[in-house]
């Protein structure tokens, strides 16, 4: 007997698959969680003797410290909102409302797809095997490119922990794995730094002109403000963190700029509904 694969396309045959849903997005949150807190404050063991270096997922502070190297207060915040919101987005998983359980599952297997590369990211980062690490983003970031292109217009309770916010952290760690993978320390990488930097204003400014995805340009505002303050904390005198803060502030405004008239018209529609459902309630009282 064939059983239902719960990572096949997404909204077929959902219904049939919910149960496989719950567990793979539980299991692959659990793991990711957990492994993320415990590498946070502990080195993995080095039991098998290798000659790769252990350590924490922020003890690069005073090895391999390159031009992309940000303040891990900001990442810490950034990833601390990040599992909040995914334990909301799972909630809705589980809720009684039919739609809401719809919503959810539609993303179900990039959501555990990503949980999953992030787990394989983080165990080969603390090991300093930076090439796999590297190998494991840039596959995450073709799945989230991926779900987004398939799901551009799901739910903020939705978009937020399962699609924006997990696709500008693995954009901006391509780059900061990247620059540790060839040791990015020397004038001339750090020129070359100056320059791949604006990639991020290039990013988010298509998601903010094309899709109107404002959540995009600020969280990648967000990490550009931390990327800054954690060049400017190392090399005061330094190009990197000044285009770091420019490029927040652009993003910054023009997630504003796109974000207030959508809040403005989510207002309308809603006062327009409630306008037209006092309207149709004297007919509804004389049939």
């Amino acid at each position: 007997m064939p059983y239902p694969n719960p990572f096949g396309r997404d909204r077929e045959g959902t219904e049939r698959n919910i149960a496989g849903y719950k567990v793979a997005t539980i299991l692959s949150f659990l793991l990711n969680l957990t492994f993320t807190i415990t590498y946070t404050s502990h080195a993995p063991s080095n039991a098998h003797g290798h000659s790769h270096w252990n350590h924490t997922i922020f003890g690069l502070r005073d090895h391999d410290y390159t031009a992309f190297s940000p303040s891990y207060v900001f990442i810490s915040v950034y990833w601390i909102t990040l599992f909040i919101l995914q334990i909301g987005y799972i909630w809705h998983l589980f809720s009684d409302n039919a739609v809401y359980v719809k919503e959810a599952a539609a993303v179900g297997s990039h959501f555990v797809l990503f949980n999953l590369l992030q787990f394989a990211w983080v165990h080969l980062w603390t090991r300093s095997h930076w090439w796999f690490s590297e190998l494991m983003l840039a596959i995450n970031w073709i799945n989230l490119v991926s779900l987004y292109l398939r799901h551009s217009t799901t739910p903020r309770w939705v978009h937020l922990p399962a699609v924006a916010l997990p696709l500008v952290w693995v954009e901006f760690a391509l780059f900061w794995n990247g620059a540790v993978m060839v040791h990015c320390s020397s004038l001339a990488c750090r020129i070359l730094a100056n320059v791949a930097i604006w990639n991020f204003l290039v990013f988010a400014a298509f998601f903010l002109l094309v899709f109107k995805d404002h959540q995009i340009g600020f969280a990648t505002s967000f990490l550009m403000a931390g990327l800054g303050v954690g060049q400017f904390a190392t090399k005061t005198f330094a190009l990197q963190w000044i285009f770091a803060f420019t490029i927040m502030t652009i993003l910054f405004l023009g997630s504003l700029l796109v974000a207030v008239p959508n809040i403005f018209k989510n207002e309308d529609q809603r006062t327009e509904i409630t306008a037209g459902d006092r309207e149709r309630a004297p007919l509804l009282q004389d049939a």
